[in-house]
């Protein structure tokens, strides 16, 4: 893996590159389609994932077709392919894999790393746990407006007519995000539209009235 690529892991941030140079051989750097499936149970169980670029869906999958989703990856996270879990590109995208066994050999000859790895996994773990209450307390309207605050705090942009938020998700990867159906998505999306909370722009949204939005279903 090229040095310049570890500048877009966030576990890397303060450390210097000649404590990694050592390691750089046995990162392996792969690229996948948006929508493909990178990862699925007991693909990659001995290897650590870095998101260098896009974006990651890991979610879970059930026999009647059913998923739910536990948490989007963007560039900077880690994950580790151990778990039951399937990930699944939202882009096109760019991973850094290593095996476990040459990670832990980082973390105790780099033990700063263990802080910031506690920091990375804790946001992770964070999205997970928001996503599994939505799921445990919330109607589907109430995970969709939850869904669009946590994105408008995350990487809204402020403009005259509202809180700019760029779609990257098809409407089928939004309603599977609230274990909703594409038809009750579009139903909540009209609903909002028509009581001045939202404007859809085909692949962007406008949040117009932030607070109105938060209440609307509660």
């Amino acid at each position: 893996m090229k040095q310049s690529s570890f500048k877009n892991i966030n576990l890397f941030e303060s450390v210097s590159p000649e404590q990694i140079k050592q390691y750089q051989p046995y990162f392996q750097e792969r690229s996948f389609k948006r929508k493909d499936i990178i990862f699925y149970p007991g693909k990659y169980p001995q290897f650590i994932f870095f998101i260098l670029q896009g974006k990651l869906r890991v979610f879970l999958s059930y026999a009647e077709g059913k998923e739910f989703t536990l948490t989007v990856l963007e560039a900077g996270d880690v994950y580790s392919g151990h778990t039951r879990a399937y990930g699944q590109a939202l882009s096109d995208i760019k991973l850094a894999l290593i095996p476990v066994e040459i990670f832990k050999e980082m973390l105790v000859d780099i033990p700063g790393l263990v802080f910031d790895l506690v920091a990375v996994l804790g946001d992770a773990l964070k999205g997970s746990i928001n996503a599994i209450e939505s799921l445990v307390f919330e109607e589907a309207g109430m995970r969709l407006t939850s869904l669009l605050m946590e994105w408008a705090r995350q990487s809204g942009q402020v403009t005259d007519e509202g809180i700019f938020l760029k779609l990257d998700f098809t409407r089928e990867e939004i309603a599977t995000m609230i274990g909703s159906s594409r038809q009750t998505l579009a139903t909540l999306f009209k609903e909002l539209s028509k009581a001045g909370l939202i404007k859809l722009k085909q692949k962007d949204l406008i949040i117009k009235d932030l607070q109105g939005l938060n209440k609307f279903y509660k």
